[in-house]
């Protein structure tokens, strides 16, 4: 994926807006979001047609600028005036030519860090990806907030949902194939029983081969491209759904993580007959 940020200017100071081309702002594990900025999708007064309109975008300079656009129309106060993009998977800064005083575009291969740097830990300057959704539900699921301490059945009740979920949008598109391994694994947790370790490893592959297929189908490649397709949407729940399947191998259910997929699942926009 692609990443972009945004540096606004306010009548109450500079404001730090994160987007990338996965999804709606999809996080990968073990990465963690900067207290001082915040995720583009997570602004809860996007509409609905935003959100479809721009999912999963290969170049997220676009879906900041149209961000801006929609702030600035809001409030004129409100001005973005720096943009950063990555390039190495569709992203270009070339949009913001002559629309943002300040933009760059940044190659993985021009980084200045090295491969063998650290990576940002989970402290108290930054946050887990699933309080840039809910913060309330992680403080809850990490035993820091109020309500009951998650147990498997609130994890296998986040899991069903999110399967039948994914599963649906997928056999709506005539032409996609769900891996079966993805069915024989949510029967056998909810049968209480084993998983092989062949299956698990069945599953991984099933993965891959599913965000390949996620990746490639992104769009915004093409000039008359105009939001995602359902095919676009199923992908994009059946990779979530094997990586939210894959946290059952564990010794140990990773609650934050789990619903975190979960979420992502279930926000996904609805269109052309998905659900």
């Amino acid at each position: 994926m692609d990443w972009c940020v945004g540096v606004f200017r306010t009548a109450s100071g500079v404001e730090t807006v994160i987007v990338n081309s996965d999804g709606a702002g999809y996080i990968p594990r073990g990465v963690f979001v900067p207290r001082s900025a915040r995720m583009l999708f997570a602004d809860n007064g996007l509409s609905a047609e935003f959100r479809a309109r721009w999912f999963s975008w290969a170049n997220p300079a676009e879906t900041m600028l149209a961000y801006g656009e929609l702030a600035s129309d809001a409030n004129p106060n409100v001005e973005l005036w720096a943009l950063a993009v990555s390039t190495d998977h569709g992203g270009s800064a070339m949009p913001a030519r002559g629309v943002v005083p300040h933009f760059e575009d940044c190659a993985r291969a021009s980084s200045p860090l090295a491969k063998s740097a650290p990576v940002s830990d989970l402290d108290e300057g930054h946050m887990h990806r699933l309080e840039t959704l809910d913060r309330g539900l992680y403080a809850r699921l990490t035993g820091l907030g109020e309500g009951p301490l998650p147990d498997r059945s609130e994890a296998w009740r986040m899991t069903l949902a999110a399967s039948q979920a994914a599963l649906g949008r997928a056999e709506a598109v005539r032409d996609l194939v769900v891996p079966p391994v993805i069915r024989e694994i949510v029967e056998l947790l909810g049968g209480g029983l084993p998983v092989p370790v062949a299956t698990w490893q069945a599953l991984e592959a099933a993965h891959i081969d599913a965000l390949m297929y996620s990746t490639g189908l992104r769009p915004g490649r093409l000039l008359n491209d105009d939001g995602a397709s359902p095919h676009v949407l199923a992908y994009h729940s059946l990779v979530r759904l094997a990586e939210l399947l894959a946290l059952w191998s564990l010794d140990k259910i990773a609650y934050p993580e789990l619903a975190y997929l979960a979420e992502q699942i279930k926000r996904a926009p609805q269109m052309s007959g998905i659900s």
